[in-house]
């Protein structure tokens, strides 16, 4: 059996420091069958010592974890990644232990068939988020990410309303890594509210989950706030999903121009994708000088990319910053549109 620490005297404080532990004690030869039991009984030696043999990459520790019918073993790997203890206890371990790489490998175990069993990862996990200790939920929540858990996406979304701007901006990032549609409508609530560290992370959610954000992005972009605009603009051009395109043409007409100058640049994402919703859009509607901005910068740089497409747009440019644009502009954009499609380099 492996042997525990000393039990401290009443009263005593360990005063230990990890950093004057720079020598590993003896490993001894308890098999990780035996030590993965006695560390989910909370014994610290026995702990460290199976935790050394994952370090290791030894088959018989992982499978000594994989095999244990035992939730306070995961639950206490969680607190030691988390807050360095074990069980409650303090835990001083060797300096391999207490690196990022370390703490990277543990995580690991989680992941499915790396050690501990998926369905009670998951479940040791989600009750973790109930736990007093912000590192703890932290830790956690990041690691229902990493899973792609999509059984936790509800409690994620409970999550971006915790008090502690950390868990918030965790919550958001692992909802973005599980890809889930149903996180879209939270997600974009707290566009509304969030501070700017917030808004960056829930952003970038938006555009991992993707396509299956366009519906929501697409009807949220009709809010009457240009804040919520703005932000709907720039995720649909970062998606790149051909369902946004008229939305994002259609932005261009903007009363705000800081919305429209965003929906223009994402219509470049697109190329000659945007060219027929855009030149469309010129021969309906009066060419403000607003829009002849936007649409001379689509046109100007999507034929940058598409030197195919320079003679048939470049006269659509000088129309729009000709002396008569309002009246050439739609006559440039009929013939260009039409000479696109009869020359197949569009779609009619």
């Amino acid at each position: 059996m492996a042997q525990n620490e000393p039990p401290a005297k009443k009263g005593q404080v360990q005063t230990t420091s990890p950093e004057m532990q720079t020598e590993v004690p003896p490993i001894g030869v308890t098999p990780p069958q035996v030590l993965a039991q006695e560390a989910a009984d909370g014994h610290r030696g026995a702990a460290w010592r199976l935790m050394h043999w994952i370090m290791e990459n030894d088959p018989r520790a992982v499978e000594a974890v994989s095999s244990l019918d035992d939730d306070r073993l995961a639950k206490y790997f969680l607190e030691f990644i988390a807050l360095g203890t074990w069980a409650g206890k303090p835990f001083v371990v060797p300096k391999s232990l207490r690196t990022p790489y370390a703490r990277m490998q543990l995580r690991t175990l989680f992941q499915p068939g790396a050690g501990i069993d998926s369905a009670r990862a998951e479940r040791v996990l989600l009750d973790a988020l109930k736990d007093r200790h912000t590192s703890v939920r932290e830790n956690a929540i990041n690691i229902l990410g990493l899973l792609g858990c999509t059984r936790a996406v509800p409690a994620l979304v409970e999550e971006l309303h915790d008090p502690q701007l950390t868990i918030r901006l965790q919550a958001a990032k692992a909802l973005g890594r599980i890809r889930s549609a149903e996180a879209v409508p939270a997600l974009l609530k707290e566009l509304k509210e969030a501070d700017e560290p917030l808004n960056s992370q829930v952003f970038i959610a938006l555009v991992q989950i993707g396509p299956r954000a366009t519906p929501a992005l697409i009807e949220a972009s009709k809010s009457p706030s240009s804040w919520m605009r703005w932000h709907c603009m720039r995720a649909l051009g970062e998606i790149q999903d051909e369902r946004a395109i008229p939305t994002l043409v259609q932005a261009l007409l903007d009363n705000d121009h800081a919305v429209a100058w965003i929906a223009a640049k994402g219509l470049v994402n697109f190329g000659k994708d945007a060219i027929g919703p855009l030149l469309n859009l010129l021969t309906r509607v009066e060419t403000s000088p607003w829009l002849a901005e936007t649409a001379a910068y689509v046109l100007y740089e999507i034929s940058m990319r598409y030197t195919r497409l320079k003679p048939y747009l470049e006269p659509v440019e000088q129309a729009i910053h000709g002396v008569a644009s309002r009246i050439a502009t739609p006559y440039a954009a009929r013939k260009a549109l039409s000479c696109l499609i009869a020359d197949h380099v569009i779609a009619g």
